[in-house]
């Protein structure tokens, strides 16, 4: 039986991306490690509860490109470094 919503065969997206997430959230838990921060100072300079970069780190929570900018502003630490790192990391993993 199909939902209105487009059918019971539907995954979301974040459930397609779930391995991809968590990977992101390593790549950023290194970025802030290596600029010396916690998440709570991640946090506070984002104004946002340290259980919002909590989740993120642990691949629970999606991120679009804006916050990714925010955070890695946060993080004194350049977006585009943040994205290739990504890339190594997914592209390893299809090896």
């Amino acid at each position: 039986m199909k939902s209105r919503h487009g059918g019971q065969d539907r995954i979301s997206t974040k459930a397609k991306l779930a391995d991809e997430l968590v990977i992101l959230g390593e790549v950023l838990v290194r970025a802030r490690e290596r600029a010396n921060l916690k998440q709570s100072e991640v946090a506070a300079k984002l104004k946002l509860p340290a259980s919002y970069l909590s989740k993120i780190e642990n691949g629970t929570r999606r991120l679009d490109v804006i916050e990714l900018i925010q955070i890695a502003d946060a993080m004194n630490t350049d977006p585009a470094d943040i994205v290739r790192e990504l890339e190594k990391r997914l592209k390893e993993r299809h090896r």
